[in-house]
């Protein structure tokens, strides 16, 4: 058994990333929906790993906030970055927070990305 994930491209989506967040925050669902278990230690090795940079994660996947519970505050902004230093640092938290999730699960995790002729 795996666990698929998915997300599309689309032509008039103007956020960066819109697909692989949109699909990861459907993952932040799904964990959030499991027993406490899966979620604590899903909810542990992120607050481990990502500590406060997660706040930039949770502006594009609002699910994450269910899965790291009421003692993180998702109230912090990094102004002070330019919008490529913004996506930059996006893009580079999209991999420490795939490289996480995949040691919390035995199964291995697929990410399928459609209409990727729509990428910036």
């Amino acid at each position: 058994e795996s666990m698929f994930l998915s997300g599309r491209f689309d032509k008039l989506e103007s956020q960066p990333l819109h697909a692989i967040s949109s699909a990861f925050d459907k993952y932040c669902a799904w964990v959030s929906m499991q027993d406490q278990l899966t979620a604590g230690r899903v909810s542990s090795a992120l607050k481990e790993n990502l500590g406060e940079e997660m706040t930039c994660l949770v502006a594009v996947m609002p699910s994450l906030a269910n899965i790291l519970g009421d003692d993180f505050n998702s109230n912090q902004s990094n102004k002070n970055n330019t919008a490529v230093d913004a996506q930059k640092k996006l893009r580079y938290l999209f991999c420490q927070f795939v490289e996480v999730i995949a040691t919390c699960h035995e199964e291995p995790l697929i990410l399928f990305l459609d209409d990727c002729q729509w990428i910036d």
